[in-house]
């Protein structure tokens, strides 16, 4: 949900042979209807080719989904090519797998995922925008970044050159734990302590979901707002999704 007539947000979950979980989140950039269909395109494409898969090792899965994101970033960039109204699609995405005792995110773009546990509420991935490289570099403040008028130019998306870098980051399974992803509606609306307070508050996850998404729209964010929760409880392996 955000402000925008197009929603160039897409989120969905899917399961394997084994039971074993993706969730793939994109946030389609583009014009009036590029950014909704290269989203979209990305995360069916992916999750339904994830249906088919089986895996023994974090390892195996993430050199799967390496493979099939760039897969999915020369589809995108070969349409974008043809079509001319489709011209400068394209999507980021995050995605996170649970194999084993492991979660694999790997991520392209801005969207993020952040890992709660009894530690705290930590961000995983690095976004792929200019501001956040300068930042990388020791050029500019983490505070600069955050301002910075070009903190929303990518530097790395999917459909833009047909190849691409994907990052990936692995984690430990723990008890009582939360994985979030999350499009940057919601990473440009609140900061991490107000994330962190409303993450480890007792309600529901779509109650989280909502809190969240009503507090970045009334710090003023402008773009779609899209939330993925995965709970790993310890009285209960619930794992559910929340999208928003």
């Amino acid at each position: 949900m955000g402000k925008r007539s197009i929603n160039q947000d897409y989120v969905e979950t899917f399961l394997n042979k084994d039971n074993q979980l993706l969730a793939v989140l994109c946030d389609g950039m583009g014009g009036h209807k590029a950014g909704d269909i290269a989203s979209e395109m990305a995360v069916l494409q992916i999750g339904n080719h994830w249906k088919d898969t089986t895996f023994s090792s974090a390892k195996e899965a993430s050199e799967w989904l390496d493979q099939h994101i760039n897969l999915e970033n020369q589809r995108i960039y070969r349409v974008a090519k043809t079509y001319s109204d489709l011209d400068g699609m394209g999507t980021t995405i995050v995605t996170a797998a649970f194999i084993n005792d492991e979660i694999i995110i790997g991520n392209v773009g801005d969207s993020r995922a952040y890992f709660l546990n009894q530690e705290g509420l930590e961000l995983i991935t690095e976004d792929h925008s200019f501001a956040n490289e300068l930042r990388l570099k020791g050029e500019i403040s983490e505070e600069e970044a955050k301002n910075h008028r070009q903190r929303h130019t990518l530097t790395r998306s999917l459909g833009v050159f047909d190849k691409v870098a994907v990052d990936f980051f692995f984690l430990d399974q723990r008890a009582d734990s939360l994985l979030m992803l999350c499009s940057d509606g919601l990473s440009n609306g609140i900061d991490t302590p107000l994330m962190n307070k409303v993450l480890t508050a007792q309600r529901s996850l779509s109650d989280r979901a909502n809190i969240m998404m009503e507090s970045a729209l009334q710090n003023g964010s402008t773009d779609n707002i899209t939330i993925c929760l995965i709970e790993n409880r310890q009285d209960a392996a619930d794992k559910g999704k929340e999208g928003k």
